[in-house]
This record gives structure tokens, sequence and C-alpha cells, in this order.
């Protein structure tokens, strides 16, 4: 059966935005929501309500906003989407004032456009009455692959532990902790020739092992914190021809803390 929820994004295009926000702590700008460490928080000072605002010189596709380490609360948190193509002119898209849906465990706000929106701007609205500070870690805003098959049987889902034990001489066992991140791995197959030229080689262009990758395992999720992993490729392997003119490709993807 064809897939329609299980996706990947890969170019994120608020790294070449440019970013403005309602306010900002002078140590915590919003720039930092395009560092790739998102423990490095922007922070829209003591408030429970702010903006973000994103503008490109040139119209970008857009079908997914998602902001990591956010600082929202599952019950009252709450977001709104805007794009407009040039400032003062009708919206192209608005989602509405909506549930932020952000699982604390985990700190990710998604939203999945119903449809790719063509944009110049896009604002970010957030609220949460609970929260004393608004901040975020990392903004990600761009497009989604969506493969015509998911992966198959055999998709890894789970932690990938730093914490080391030692064992000493008279058998004590030391801890040393370390952080505990999620991590993946799949495999996607009956990719098509375009589609492995058109994504696979671009996402392992655009990527590597060195910029950051959204991987939402089932987008109608009502958590879809807990169903995503924005993180790193591990092991990159190059794509393989499986059968005819389509590909496989197998991706191993440890969360960034």
């Amino acid at each position: 059966m064809p897939n329609t929820t299980w996706k990947i994004g890969y170019l994120n295009c608020a790294d070449t935005a440019i970013l403005s926000a309602s306010a900002q702590v002078g140590t915590k700008p919003v720039t930092l929501l395009v560092d790739p460490h998102p423990k490095r928080r922007w922070s829209a000072g003591l408030t429970g309500n702010a903006w973000v605002n994103l503008v490109w010189p040139e119209p970008q596709t857009i079908d997914c906003v998602a902001l990591m380490g956010s600082s929202h609360t599952w019950e009252t948190g709450r977001c709104q989407i805007t794009a407009s193509d040039m400032p003062g002119n009708a919206d192209l898209y608005d989602s509405g004032d909506i549930p932020a849906r952000v699982d604390p465990r985990f700190g990710y706000m998604l939203h999945v456009l119903p449809q790719p929106v063509t944009t110049r701007s896009l604002r970010l609205y957030l609220s949460d009455p609970a929260v004393a500070e608004t901040r975020g870690g990392r903004l990600y805003v761009g497009p989604l692959w969506t493969p015509r098959y998911g992966p198959p049987l055999g998709e890894e889902w789970g932690r990938a532990p730093t914490g080391t034990q030692t064992v000493g001489r008279a058998g004590q066992t030391f801890i040393t902790p370390g952080a505990n991140p999620r991590a993946t791995t799949f495999g996607l197959d009956f990719i098509s020739l375009t589609d492995e030229r058109t994504h696979l080689r671009e996402l392992q262009r655009i990527c590597g092992s060195e910029n950051d990758v959204l991987v939402i395992s089932d987008s109608s999720d009502p958590n879809p914190g807990d169903v995503s992993i924005w993180g790193l490729l591990k092991n990159l392997q190059p794509p393989k021809r499986t059968y005819g003119n389509y590909w496989s490709s197998i991706f191993s993807i440890t969360e960034r803390l």
C-alpha cells in the first residue's frame, strides 16, 4: 500500500532565512534557532506569548514547521502558523490557533501542512499561559519527502545511551552518566529512479553526517514528538540498485541533544 504518513525532511529553509522575533534576551537571541545544538535556546523572556518571523529573498516550498527544544506544555501550549508571499498580502496559509501538542519528554512542536505552500515569509506564533518563559532550541522549516513506500518490517526504534559502566578491581561497578538520545535504523526499498536522483542523492549531499535530518514515522499520530526524531545520520551508506530501476538504502539516525 502506498505510503502517505512516513516522511523525512532534510532541506532546512530556516537556515537561509532572515529571522526576527517579538522579543529576545541578549544572550539568547533568535539566531540560536538555526544553531544545530538545541540546548542553546532562544528566549523571548518572561512571557508566555511570542512570535518568530522568517523571510527569504526567493520563494521557498514549505511542508513542515518543527521547533525542537520547545518550552510548551502538553496541556495548554498552542501555536499558529501563517505564510504570505509578500508583506501585506492575504495569507497563503493559516493554520489557525491550534494545540502545539508538545510532549515534554521530547520537546518537539511539529506541524505538517495539509498541502505544500510556496512563500517568501512565514510566521510562527507561540502561546502557553502555563510557562514563565518562551523558549525554542532548533527550528526546522522546509519540504518533506514522502517515499512511495515506507520502511518495511525490521525498522528499529529505541535509545542509544552514551553513559558507561566500569568494573573496578574489587568488582564494584562505577557509572559515568551520559545522555540517552533516541535512535532509529530503517531501510527504504523500491525507491524509483526519479526519487533516487531527486531525494536520496540530495539527502546524502546536503546532510551527509554533519547536518540534521527530521524523520516523522507517522504524520497522523496525535503525539508527533513520540514518533519523530531530529538528528544526525550515522554510518552513511550509498544507495544500492536492487531491482531494475529501483533502489534501496539503509539509514541510522541518532537524536541530536
